[in-house]
């Protein structure tokens, strides 16, 4: 089930799939990428989806993505369907197909289904410039220079960047941890080429932490190790020592990625006994690991995760949302998506067209706008200032981004199901 970064880069749309299989059983097992029981049903899975659409226009590939519990309706199998371009016949086949009951020769329920569509953003690099593969414009004479000067990397990339001399990418899963005090720290990303094992090294403060899946750190609560084809690093019990940079180095080749850290004073989570053991309750009924609760990135349905949190520090490139306590860049206020869970980045001064100018990063030009330079998926509003709690079927569409001269606070409302 293994997916190279580059493997499914001219397949420009994803559908972002949560599917209800009331049969399956819920374990432990489930939580790792490498147990056979992982593998064996993401395996069945896709290939009953890639079947489903087997008869359609185009390429599609399949990727089971997690799984999670729901203390209401069980297992839900979170799926990424990737397609060279969008159609609604995509669309058509998968809601037949869960209103039927049937995915092949699974069965589903619609309870808990939801559909999103991603589209990949438009990009309007110049044509002295070069797109980088998170879509960022960089002039035409820094690819291949041996130095990265894109955000990724990607312009020494031997497939992207055409580069003589390759370097790889790491590609992290998040740069910005939050974690609370006694809770724990999980910091993770890929690499995008083959990279020996023994090169992969972790540090904080010129401190060697770990290499490949070898702790080397004398701290206890710290362990080095690897999943499938992600590697990690993860502390227990965590203190205000803690706090910091910490560094993914591969030995060798000068490449590193940077992860910030930020210890928070909240309390850990309190278990849910209709969860799965260290997993809570959202208000909807969906379960998440304790850690996962004021994190600053709210993953439950109604925001609650991040509630009742302490207020997060944001710094001075980034704009604080209301009422989920959560920071996001503020190149996103007021570009016509809600990146706050409440909505706040699209109601601040969004009348205006345009950011105003102490809310955006000195560097921005307002005179010449920046490109979209990011893959994203936007719900859509909620309705009277909060979301339907329990719909049976969820259909949520995506939009690409505009020029920032044009933007507004537009919104699509789909018919309910």
């Amino acid at each position: 089930m293994a997916f190279s970064l580059f493997s499914v880069v001219s397949l420009t749309v994803i559908y972002r799939l949560t599917i209800n299989f009331p049969e399956l059983p819920y374990t432990q097992e489930l939580k790792n990428v490498e147990s056979e029981e992982f593998l064996s049903n993401s395996r069945h899975i896709a290939h009953e989806i890639q079947h489903l659409v087997k008869g359609l226009e185009g390429r599609h590939t399949a990727r089971v993505v997690d799984y999670k519990y729901h203390k209401i309706i069980g297992s839900l199998v979170y799926v990424d369907l990737y397609a060279e371009k969008e159609s609604p016949r995509v669309s058509d086949v998968l809601l037949s197909a869960i209103k039927s009951g049937r995915i092949g020769n699974l069965t589903v329920s619609d309870e808990g289904f939801e559909l999103h569509v991603v589209r990949d953003s438009s990009t309007a690099c110049a044509a002295t410039e070069f797109t980088c593969l998170d879509k960022t414009c960089i002039p035409a004479d820094q690819r291949c220079d041996g130095r990265r000067d894109c955000p990724d990397g990607s312009d020494e990339h031997k497939e992207h960047g055409k580069c003589k001399q390759h370097q790889p990418i790491i590609h992290q899963t998040e740069k910005v941890v939050f974690a609370q005090k006694h809770g724990s720290i999980h910091l993770s990303a890929t690499i995008d080429s083959s990279v020996e094992d023994k090169q992969i090294a972790w540090s904080k403060d010129s401190i060697l932490l770990g290499v490949s899946s070898m702790t080397l750190a004398e701290d206890g609560r710290v362990t080095v190790y690897k999943k499938g084809d992600k590697h990690h690093l993860h502390i227990i019990n965590v203190t205000d020592s803690d706090d910091g940079t910490y560094k993914m180095i591969i030995q060798g080749m000068n490449v590193e990625a940077d992860f910030e850290v930020r210890i928070t004073s909240d309390r850990v989570a309190i278990e849910s006994d209709e969860c799965p053991s260290g997993e809570r309750a959202c208000k909807s009924g969906h379960c998440l690991p304790v850690a996962q609760f004021c994190d600053r990135r709210v993953q439950c349905p109604d925001g609650d995760d991040e509630e009742n949190c302490s207020e997060v520090q944001c710094k001075s490139n980034e704009f604080r949302c209301e009422s989920t306590n959560v920071c996001v860049p503020t190149v996103v206020v007021c570009d016509g998506w809600k990146d706050c869970h409440d909505g706040s980045d699209e109601k601040l001064f969004c009348t205006l067209f345009v950011p105003p100018k102490d809310l955006l990063p000195p560097s921005q030009n307002l005179q010449t706008p920046p490109s979209p330079s990011r893959q994203s998926e936007r719900p859509l509003p909620r309705r009277h200032g909060a979301r339907v709690q329990s719909p049976r079927i969820q259909l949520l569409l995506v939009q690409q981004s505009v020029p920032v001269s044009h933007r507004m606070c537009p919104w699509i409302v789909l018919p309910d199901f």
